[in-house]
């Protein structure tokens, strides 16, 4: 019986235009989504309000999140992410609006810690090869390493819009190799 229906589904599958077999095989290795996917129309830069203290959790990290969101928008045309340690690899993260200081708190409760810029290294050169986050995009990737020896992690692939996070894509993953990796458009 199973291979009955498994002949009639390859046949169906043979029987249907090039175009709709090759959108069907796309569909099911969706390449990540890019930062370029999802830009933003512009990019704040007034005055950076001061952080709104309005929950426990806040509260409870209210130095990094002040400390951390003067550095300006470095998400999403008008928000900062702040990232802190919670353990070996391990981070918090929030996003904090620049405009209005409110606080917002992506579905995970940890990730690994980002990468940071190099010694002296310029903000817009160290944008241009981040991969978690970029102010002129709403993509924001958080990742968890699986610590396989092998380079293999979760990636999170979250859309930030109207100050909600929604998971477009969760998919396992591996580190390139860092002497052939091309930055992420």
């Amino acid at each position: 019986m199973f291979l009955l229906i498994a002949l009639v589904a390859d046949a169906h599958t043979q029987t249907r235009p090039r175009a709709q077999r090759g959108a069907a095989q796309s569909a099911t290795k969706r390449e990540s989504p890019r930062f370029s996917d999802y830009p933003v129309k512009e990019i704040y830069r007034g005055r950076i309000a001061p952080v709104i203290l309005d929950s426990k959790r806040a509260r409870m990290f209210r130095s990094r999140l002040r400390e951390d969101s003067r550095a300006g928008v470095n998400f999403a045309g008008h928000y900062t992410v702040v990232f802190w340690g919670c353990g070996t690899g391990c981070a918090q993260v929030a996003v904090v609006d620049a405009r209005t200081g409110r606080v917002y708190w992506p579905p995970l409760e940890y990730t690994d810690i980002p990468d940071s810029p190099e010694e002296g290294e310029d903000k817009t050169a160290f944008a241009a090869r981040h991969r978690n986050f970029r102010p002129d995009s709403k993509l924001l990737v958080l990742t968890r390493n699986h610590y396989d020896g092998q380079g293999g992690y979760t990636a999170y692939y979250y859309l930030f819009d109207q100050n909600r996070f929604r998971l477009l894509r969760q998919a396992e993953e591996r580190f390139p190799d860092t002497e052939s990796s091309p930055s992420q458009q």
